[in-house]
């Protein structure tokens, strides 16, 4: 192995029928990557990256807890809860010719 700065050569191991390499773990702290990592093959070479964060609630690990809250919330106080008509009057123009995804 040399290691010239941010330049490593290494040796590939074999792994069933493809091959394995060991990469330094100061890099790929630094590059944020930790159980996963994204490879991308490009004009040039295969780029190793750190998955997309999420994006959504839905994966964020309170997000169950806070479901969960808000449900023992409404049913405990249930006179407090709103009228969704209500709510949701005069909102119509803010999904005019909106089509809802067919996943």
């Amino acid at each position: 192995m040399t290691d010239e700065g941010g330049r490593k050569t290494i040796k590939l191991n074999r792994a069933g029928g493809s091959r394995a390499a060991v990469l330094p773990a100061a890099w790929l702290t630094r590059a944020g990557i930790h159980d996963e990592a994204v490879l991308t093959e490009t004009s040039a070479g295969i780029l190793v990256a750190a998955p997309a964060t999420a994006t959504s609630i839905e994966d964020d690990p309170n997000f169950p807890a806070f479901l969960n809250f808000l449900l023992q919330d409404a049913l405990m106080h249930p006179d407090q809860l709103g009228d969704m008509g209500e709510l949701l009057e005069g909102t119509e123009e803010l999904v005019e010719g909106v089509e809802p995804d067919a996943t």
